[in-house]
């Protein structure tokens, strides 16, 4: 099945530039840990204005790690000089790519959960509440084209990313469903390892969405 060809390609990329990955991987996750540190002390002091420097870096920062992956798959290297120019020339592409999935997120979440506790007494509600969890699913997937997109077609506009990463999704929604469940699993087992997630997210699920996307994108 072309999912584990491309689950092969990702780990093959991974081990031949390990230490580089890891780096890479650990910067992100220790620059996401303290931007989200931000959450917790306006949650805790009531300053929510602090809330907006999450909101405004955690996009550009993630698409320059997965720049920086993309970089190391295709050259074996990858120059700080050229991480930052990326991340200044792309700044506000991340800042709106994260704005606007952030955004959807927050709706299906919110609406997942008033459904969830009204439809404890109403069966149609009940209904609602499972189709905003499919909502919630299908987001996600359509976020790994989305990111994958974004790196792969830097210069299409951002419209034009959000029509193609829509059709992506929806037209091979079988083999989207299954990068899903794949997508998923790596995360928990990431997750679950503790050093795995700062170490390997970006070098395995990073690459997973490039080469995934990379791969849908050869048919068309």
């Amino acid at each position: 099945m072309e999912i584990f060809s491309i689950l092969k390609s990702t780990f093959k990329d991974f081990y031949e530039n390990l230490f580089k990955f890891v780096l890479l991987s650990t910067a992100w996750f220790i620059g996401s840990f303290l931007l989200l540190f931000f959450v917790l002390i306006a949650l805790n002091s009531g300053l929510y204005l602090l809330l907006l420097i999450p909101v405004i870096f955690l996009g550009p920062l993630f698409l320059t790690s997965l720049y920086g992956a993309d970089q190391i798959m295709e050259e074996g290297r990858i120059a700080f000089k050229s991480i930052f120019s990326y991340f200044k020339n792309e700044f506000w592409r991340g800042f709106l790519a994260f704005l606007f999935s952030l955004i959807l997120y927050i709706i299906f979440a919110v609406d997942l959960r008033f459904f969830l506790i009204r439809g404890q007494d109403n069966i149609w509600l009940l209904a609602f509440a499972f189709l905003f969890a499919y909502f919630l699913i299908y987001f996600t997937i359509y976020q790994i084209y989305f990111w994958g997109l974004l790196i792969i077609q830097k210069d299409s506009s951002f419209k034009e990313i959000l029509k193609n990463a829509l059709v992506l999704s929806l037209d091979n929604i079988m083999f989207s469903l299954l990068l899903f469940l794949v997508v998923f699993v790596l995360t928990a087992i990431l997750t679950v390892i503790g050093i795995g997630l700062p170490a390997g997210f970006i070098g395995i699920i990073g690459l997973l969405i490039i080469h995934s996307t990379k791969a849908i994108l050869a048919k068309y």
